[in-house]
């Protein structure tokens, strides 16, 4: 796996492991851009979906991103603005399920830190 996290000039490549402490992306949260994820290499099958979602320090899920295209994913500032205080860090997780209904019911959720992102 492979993603690339935007924010105007601002961007940072990572592959996500079992422990991905390490990676830090800074968010402008004035530079009225939107914060995007591009799925540059995945390792799921055409029949499953990525999701992507930002936790707060309590481990509570703040916002979903949404899927724009295929391996192209955004929260629009403004969202944000509203859900993200200044120099908190948060945590972005990744999760696949099958796109299939009664498969998904049928499958463990396991969620991969992508990276963890403090805003400014």
């Amino acid at each position: 796996m492979q993603f690339k996290l935007s924010s105007g000039t601002e961007s940072i490549t990572v592959s996500p492991k079992e422990d991905n402490q390490e990676e830090l992306f800074v968010y402008n949260a004035t530079g009225g851009n939107a914060l995007t994820i591009i799925v540059i290499k995945d390792d799921i099958d055409t029949d499953w979906k990525r999701n992507f979602t930002i936790y707060d320090k309590a481990d509570s899920a703040l916002q979903d991103f949404t899927l724009m295209k295929i391996g192209n994913y955004c929260i629009k500032s403004s969202t944000l603005a509203s859900k993200l205080n200044a120099g908190e860090v948060y945590h972005i997780y990744t999760t696949a399920l099958p796109k299939d209904p009664e498969k998904a019911m049928l499958v463990k959720i396991r969620r991969i830190l992508v990276c963890k992102i403090k805003t400014r």
